[in-house]
This record gives structure tokens, C-alpha cells and sequence, in this order.
């Protein structure tokens, strides 16, 4: 009730800010500038920070709401850095390059800023100008090298923008054009002689402006446009750019821009521009000078590569009528502000329809792999795909030219459609495939570790598989490790676990077994394989939260910041006592698009899915159908078995969202079991009018959700604890009862997912408050609530 509120009014407080900036600019209303702060992020950390920042000499490319630091000594990182800049950056190196300055005045703490700032961020470094890549290059190349596995002290980069040099046969076109709903490439270009957006001047940003209206007003007509200046967009401009999802933001302080400076001065000297026919777009001064992007729908991706080249070729043209030329390296190919965009910087993609490999998602993530290519689903990578539709580019960006770059796509996409069309002939002809084949070379099916990229703990891991003893839970497809001492963790394991995991802890517990055979080993399986995970331990059944409490209970403090050794969590499930007056209600309806609510809820007695045998997966399945069949008529409604699924019933839940997949050997739940013996025992149900759903099996027994168009939050909590109420009635009729502990709340696979469990969100239209979306991301802060744009958090 208490989180449910505070949401109400938290929520309620930014419609009031929305409606005031909106009065405020339909009467001609200035909205003030919004001042430089520091973020949050420890408060020892804190404390050096405001000291920085006090001490730090006026930079010349300060602005109102933006400063630049110098840093006097290294930064005391916490263990939230997590960049490769702070794992290059040692006290020599930072004593060594510190008063190091470039003719455009961009330092060393320049480059760094954002890293220090943001501590989630994986580069944490950025180029303020050309003559970074020399007089930082001590930095760079090992980020480079970090990042792309190309070391540019040693290797040279190749450009091609030749597109009759590409390979795309009459018969390779109509698998696309029948598959590919969408072909996309996109690079940067930047003109030597003006600083980058990280670093620049007003001067310099003005100039790049004009250099690249010369260039758009220079190309072929199939090409010709129109620029937008940012700044003098009408709305009706704003709205049709937008729709077309042209329209790119001010970044946000959480973001590698905003923290390194590149939203200075917004909107000034940034435009977009596109053709007619909006098959090819620019971006004018946002991360890079110029963000080139050549699209088209369907797969004709030699056309699109031709437009692409096009552009480059208008704007180095351009550069030289000016009597300037691109940033380019040998070694570096082309340059631009983050190192992660180096080389030919390019990502070529395709939109493309996979109706068989989308059944075995992280199936196809590793056939992917074996050419090179990048799948992302609806929520990015290691996500599944709404709809079968899935986003597939390039994995690398160095040390190939474009040419060989698109054609790897080209390729591997035409592999991917043959074994498409492969398994959609054997399920036509009723007999599906044992297996989903392998790429390039087939291989067995039996249980592969994942190559954590650490030669040493790679070959560490080998070596405990094998002498793992056999599990009773193990699955032909996947097997329990059990780890005789505590792993050799990398630098790039960054979970809580492994912050929390010691020697002597796991001496302590490595033995332990709980009553239904989970292990310290099984626990922590999926953040010693999966090193990006950020908590790294599952729970497989209730009593593990006992028997490993010795290392759970500091996991739940540093995620939650909540102790459970000295502190209570208390549940309230009456949705009588929300305040949720008539007025407060009527502005919800003007504002919200729509409302969810969800947790888990698991059944004592019987394993959490990372541990579950297959008669427990089962006898909670039927529990649950149970809970189900006695819900009050507006919640009735059906369930469906996931292995006993139409191809229609598939087609309409899938369209819905309600489908899951199976967890991806990336993810927390796939690395920890939970996706053994798959679909059995997994299904979905929802009522008649699709306001309530629940996913049986998933990454809990039961995971309840209650939705509904519009913004009727009361409504939507009534449901939500009317699931909940009747899962534990069934349970109870069953001699079971719901698993809780007065200190950690209701109890789930993964320690993220306690106390409540819940997320109580709206979808809400704010065209005001999205004019500064790092403003947003502050006023949320206050309220203790967490924004998400269209691309998640930070968008």
C-alpha cells in the first residue's frame, strides 16, 4: 500500500509541474535553466567530489548548467566504477597526463569525466578533439584494446566504402525482400579542425553546422532535403519528426553525453536532416559532428549501403571545399567522441521476421555469434523478440572495412533464413528438429560453459565441469557446476556476490545443502559464468535464504540498502486504504495511458524454479490452476499449458506481450537452471478482459500482474491483490503456504525481487517535463520514483 502510494503521489506532484510549465509557455514563460550538480553516488566519494568541483578553476567551455572539473589527484573509485578508463588509469598514468592540454584546450579530466561521474558506464572516457587520439593515447589504446580486441599500437585499420564491391545476388534479394522488413546502416563522421561535441565551443559547433549544411545541400537528388535546426522546430515539425523517430533528445546527466558535456548550449547549432523520402537521415551535432544513417523498409541492403556511402562521400567532399578533411587514423580509422565507435564505427541491421529460430532464443544468440552478428530483441540484447521480430547488425566495428562489414551481415542474415526455412519445413512436415542447428560448425548439444573472454578462469571453469560431480538435477542441456574452492573472479565479474563472496565464506558454506539439494555452488553458478550480472547469486528454495544468509543478507543490503540482520519488512495488501481521491483520479485519467502492477509470489514446500526437480515444477502448476479456477468472475479466464500451444493461441499471446521464452544462457535465470526441462510445467494465464496475467515457472512460481488501459490506479491494485489473495488460499488448501519471512518480505529466486517484489507503474504522456528528461530524472529522484523513456532507464 505504502509503495502503491507513494507512487499516486509522486506521480500526482509531476502532473502539477507538467501543467505549470505548460501555462507557463502557452503565456511566453521562461522555464529556468537548470544548474550544475554533482550526482549521488557514495558519500565518502561524495564528499571528494564537492571537493573537486570546489577547487576546480573556471574552464572556458563552462556553461550556466554545465561544469567541467579538474581533477587534482587520481579519483578514489568505488567499486560502482566499473569503466575500462578506470581500470587503464593508474596513479602514474594520471600523474603523468594530468596537465596535458590540447591546442582546443580539452585535459585529461575532460576525457574523464563522465567515467568519474557515472559510474555504470562501460568506456568512461571521451575524445574532446582530434589531437586526443595522440596525446591520450595511453589511455585510449588500452580502452581500444579493452573494448574491441583490436590494438591499434599494432594493427591498422581499412576503409571501403566501395558498395559495388559488395556481393548481393538476384537470389540472396528475394530471401531478403521476403524476410527483412527493414535495412538500416549507420556511422559517424567528423571534421578535422573542429573540436567534438564532448569538448567543443560555440564557434566550433556553429561552424560544423554550416560546413554540413553545404553538404546536404550538395548531394544528388534521389538525396535532397531539408535541415532542421533544432532550435526553430515548430511543433507540428516536432511531432512529425518525432513520429518518425528522427527526433533526438538533449542527453541526460546519467548518460556518457550529459555527463561529458556534449548538452551544452541546447539546442544551439544542432539540426536533423532527411530526404523526401526519408531514406536517409542526419543527425547535426549530438554525440559525433554527424551521425550519417541510410534506411529503407525491406531488405535491399546494396541500395541502402549505396546511400550510405553517398552521404560520406557529401560530407568529406564538403570538409575539403573548406579546406578541411575527416578525422581519420591509420590505426584508428575513423575518430569521434567514445571509443566504442572508433574504426569504420558502423552498424549495419536489419529488421527480419524468425518465426522458428524465436522459439529458442538464446539459440539463436549463439548461432549469431558464429557469424559475427548481433541479435537484440523487443528490450535489446538478450532479450526475446515481440512478434518473432528481431534487430540483427555487425558485431564488430575495427579492424574490418565497411565492405567486409556488410557483407559479414549479409551473409550470416542469409544463413539465418536458410536454417529458418530449414526448421519451418520440418515443422510443416510434422516432425520438428531435434535440435535447433548449430553455426557455423554444428556441435553437440550437451551443456557449453561460455567463454568469459580471461584464458586463465576460462580454463579454470573447464576444468570444474569436468570434475563436477553428476547433479540429480541436471538436464541433457544443462549442468550444475560444483566449484572446490572460490572462483579466480575476473575484473570483469561485477556482482555483489563476488564483492561479498570471501574465502573464508565460501570455505564456511561450501558443503551446506538445503533438504531439496540446492548448493552454495548451484546458488552462486550464474554470477561466477555470467560476469555482468550485478547481484550473481539465485535462491533455489525457501531454506537457502537461511542457510546462506551469511551471504544473501550483505547482497540484499548493497542492492537494496536494507538490512535484514537488524531490520523488518511489513506487507499491507488492502487496497481500501489507497488514497485516491476524485480529482487526483480525473487528472490520472487527462495523463496516464496505462497501469501495472506486478510481484512474484511463491508457494513453500516446493523448489523456486533455478532449483525446481520436475514433480515440484508440476505440483505447482497445479496449485496455481487451482488458485486460478477459483478467482470472482471479472478475473476468470484461461490457461495455457506453454508446451501445448497453437500456432494462433502462440501468434495472440506474442501480440498481447503475454508470451515468455525461454531464459538465454545470457541471462540470470537461463545461467542458473531455471530454463531446464523446458516448456513443461510453464504456462500463462489471464482473464477474459486481459487485466490480470500470471506467468507459471518463470523466473518465480508465480509471477502476477494486474493492468489496464488509462489510469485507474485503485482498480488496478484491487486486482492485483485479489491474484495474490487467492494464490495463498490455494496454497492453503493445499497444506502449503506462501513463502515470507518477516525480514525479507516474500521470497524469490533472485535477491533483487524481495520484501514487496512489486512494481507499481504508469505509462504517462509529459511533453513538458520531456523537454529536459534529466530534469525529469531529478524530480523523480524526490519522490523516490524511476523513470524509464523509450529505451528503458536513462532514455
Amino acid at each position: 500500500v505504502e509503495l502503491v502510494q507513494k507512487m499516486v503521489d509522486g506521480i500526482t506532484k509531476i502532473i502539477a509541474m507538467e501543467e505549470e510549465l505548460a501555462a507557463k509557455n502557452a503565456g511566453g514563460g521562461e522555464v529556468a535553466a537548470v544548474g550544475f550538480k554533482l550526482p549521488e553516488i557514495e558519500p565518502g566519494f561524495d564528499a571528494w567530489l564537492q571537493g573537486q568541483l570546489a577547487a576546480s578553476p573556471a574552464d572556458v567551455k563552462d556553461t550556466d548548467e554545465f561544469r567541467y572539473l579538474t581533477f587534482s589527484e587520481l579519483p578514489p573509485f568505488t567499486d560502482l566504477h566499473k569503466s575500462l578508463m578506470r581500470k587503464t588509469m593508474t596513479p602514474e598514468l594520471f600523474a603523468k597526463l594530468k596537465d596535458v592540454k590540447t591546442s582546443k584546450g580539452y585535459t585529461l579530466s575532460n576525457g574523464m569525466q563522465a567515467g568519474v561521474l557515472r559510474p555504470h558506464l562501460g568506456v568512461g572516457f571521451t575524445a574532446g578533439d582530434e589531437e586526443c587520439f595522440e596525446v591520450f593515447k595511453e589511455v585510449i589504446y588500452p580502452i581500444v584494446q579493452g573494448w574491441h580486441k583490436f590494438d591499434p599500437a599494432t594493427q591498422e585499420h581499412k576503409s571501403d566504402l566501395d558498395p559495388s564491391k559488395l556481393t548481393f545476388s538476384d537470389e540472396q534479394a528475394a530471401l531478403f525482400s521476403k524476410y527483412v522488413k527493414s535495412t538500416r546502416v549507420r556511422a559517424a563522421r567528423n571534421i578535422s579542425g573542429y573540436s567534438l561535441p564532448a569538448g567543443t565551443s560555440k564557434e566550433d559547433r556553429l561552424a560544423v553546422e554550416e560546413v554540413l549544411k553545404q553538404a546536404f545541400g550538395g548531394l544528388p537528388d534521389e538525396l535532397k532535403g531539408t535541415y532542421y535546426p533544432l532550435g526553430d522546430l515548430t511543433p507540428e515539425q516536432e511531432d512529425a519528426l518525432q513520429a518518425g523517430g528522427f527526433l533526438f533528445q538533449k542527453p541526460g546527466p546519467m548518460q556518457l553525453l550529459g555527463a561529458a558535456g556534449a548538452g551544452r548550449d541546447w539546442p544551439s547549432g544542432r539540426g536533423i536532416f532527411h530526404n523526401e523520402s526519408k531514406t536517409v537521415l542526419c543527425w547535426c551535432n549530438e554525440e559525433d559532428q554527424c551521425r550519417i544513417i541510410a534506411m529503407e523498409n525491406g531488405g535491399d541492403v546494396k541500395g541502402v549501403f549505396e546511400r550510405f556511402c553517398s552521404l560520406s562521400h557529401a560530407i568529406k567532399g564538403a570538409a575539403e571545399a573548406n579546406g578541411k578533411k575527416l578525422m581519420e587514423s591509420p590505426n584508428l580509422g575513423f575518430l569521434g567522441t567514445c571509443p566504442s565507435n572508433l574504426g569504420t564505427g558502423l552498424r549495419a541491421s536489419v529488421m527480419i521476421v524468425l518465426p522458428e529460430l524465436n522459439k529458442d532464443p538464446h539459440k539463436l544468440e549463439e548461432i549469431c555469434a558464429g557469424f559475427d552478428l548481433q541479435p537484440r530483441g523487443s528490450s535489446g540484447e538478450h532479450s526475446a523478440a515481440v512478434g518473432a521480430k528481431w534487430d540483427i547488425s555487425n558485431k564488430q566495428r575495427i579492424g574490418f572495412s565497411e565492405v567486409e562489414l556488410v557483407q559479414k551481415m549479409i551473409d550470416g542474415v542469409g544463413k539465418l533464413i536458410a536454417l529458418e526455412e530449414e526448421l519451418a519445413a520440418a515443422a510443416a512436415g510434422g516432425a520438428a528438429p531435434a535440435k535447433t542447428p548449430s553455426a557455423p560448425a554444428a556441435g553437440s548439444s550437451s551443456y557449453e560453459l561460455p567463454k568469459i573472454g580471461d584464458e586463465a578462469f576460462d580454463g579454470w571453469l573447464t576444468s570444474q565441469l569436468a570434475a563436477s560431480p553428476a547433479d540429480v538435477k541436471d538436464t541433457d542441456d544443462f549442468r550444475y557446476l560444483t566449484f572446490s574452492e572460490i572462483p579466480p573472479f575476473t575484473e570483469l565479474h561485477k556482482s555483489l556476490m563476488r564483492k561479498n563472496l570471501t574465502p573464508e565464506l565460501f570455505a564456511q558454506l561450501k558443503d551446506i545443502k538445503s533438504s531439496k539439494g540446492y548448493t552454495l555452488s548451484n546458488s552462486i553458478q550464474a554470477g561466477v559464468l555470467r560476469p555482468h550480472l550485478g547481484v550473481g547469486i539465485t535462491c533455489g528454495d525457501e531454506e537457502c535464504f537461511e542457510l546462506f544468509k551469511d551471504i544473501l543478507y550483505p547482497v540484499v543490503k548493497g542492492w537494496h540498502g536494507f538490512d535484514p540482520a537488524t531490520q523488518t519488512h511489513k506487507s499491507d495488501l488492502d487496497p481500501t486504504k489507497l488514497t485516491f481521491p476524485e480529482d487526483i483520479a480525473s487528472k490520472f485519467g487527462t495523463y496516464v495511458k496505462s497501469t501495472r502492477i506486478r510481484a512474484a509470489r511463491n508457494i513453500a514446500g516446493f523448489s523456486l524454479p533455478a532449483g525446481a526437480s520436475v514433480e515440484d515444477r508440476l505440483a505447482v502448476e497445479g496449485v496455481l490452476k487451482e488458485a486460478f479456477a477459483s478467482l470472482p468472475e471479472p478475473l476468470q479466464g484461461k490457461y495455457y499449458p506453454l508446451g501445448g500451444l497453437t500456432s494462433a493461441q502462440e501468434d495472440e499471446l506474442q501480440a498481447g506481450g503475454f508470451l515468455f521464452q525461454k531464459p538465454g544462457p545470457m541471462q540470470l535465470l537461463g545461467a542458473a537452471g531455471a530454463g531446464r526441462g523446458w516448456p513443461d510445467g510453464r504456462g500463462i494465464f489471464h482473464n477474459d478482459a486481459k487485466t490480470v496475467l500470471c506467468w507459471c515457472n518463470e523466473e518465480d512460481q508465480c509471477r502476477i500482474i494486474a493492468m489496464e488501459n488509462g489510469g485507474d490506479v485503485k482498480g488496478v491494485f484491487e486486482r492485483f491483490c485479489s491474484l495474490s489473495h487467492a494464490i495463498k488460499g490455494a496454497a492453503e488448501a493445499n497444506g502449503k503456504k506462501l513463502m515470507e519471512s518477516p525480514n525479507l518480505g516474500f521470497l524469490g529466486t533472485c535477491p533483487s525481487n524481495l520484501g514487496t517484489g512489486l512494481r507499481a507503474s504508469v505509462m504517462i504522456v509529459l511533453p513538458e517535463l520531456n523537454k529536459d528528461p534529466h530534469k525529469l530524472e531529478e524530480i523523480c529522484a524526490g519522490f523516490d520514483l524511476q523513470p524509464r523513456g523509450s529505451s528503458g532507464e536513462h532514455s
